[in-house]
């Protein structure tokens, strides 16, 4: 997590500042459209790469908490970000360019939804990794 923080700096992501709600906002639909979203992108699909395998590896332990919430934020991020490279490619092609932005935000409320579901689990469940887990184990019986 630290390396990709500093790489993050490195790359001046998260040194800009953010100018307006309107920013915010169009930079959150159109997430495919600034090369700072594709290093975001790239620098989460690295540490996707390393916690995934890790998290598994460590579950139940003390570290699989700040595992899981690192990992409920990172995958719905870079699933937005892949899908909004989708939605510019194909959404044009199949429903014309008209439908991007409601392409795109629709994406918006499903990766919205999709962080504060895993988050809920996080918080109020076994936690993302253990109900992975759960389900390849053999079912209790009492």
């Amino acid at each position: 997590v630290m390396v990709l923080i500093g790489a993050l700096r490195r790359g001046g992501i998260l040194m800009r500042r953010v100018r307006s709600t309107r920013t915010i906002m169009s930079s959150l639909v159109g997430a495919d459209q600034s090369n700072t979203s594709f290093k975001v992108y790239h620098y989460v699909n690295l540490a996707l790469l390393g916690a995934t395998p890790v998290a598994f590896a460590v579950s139940p332990s003390p570290i699989t908490f700040p595992l899981d919430m690192f990992l409920g934020v990172a995958f719905p991020v870079h699933a937005h970000i892949g899908m909004n490279c989708v939605i510019s490619d194909y959404g044009k092609k199949f429903f014309g360019s008209s439908a991007v932005g409601p392409l795109r935000l629709g994406m918006l409320g499903v990766t919205t939804i999709t962080t504060m579901g895993i988050l809920r689990l996080n918080l109020q469940g076994p936690g993302l990794i253990e109900t992975v887990k759960g389900l390849w184990r053999k079912p209790k019986t009492d």
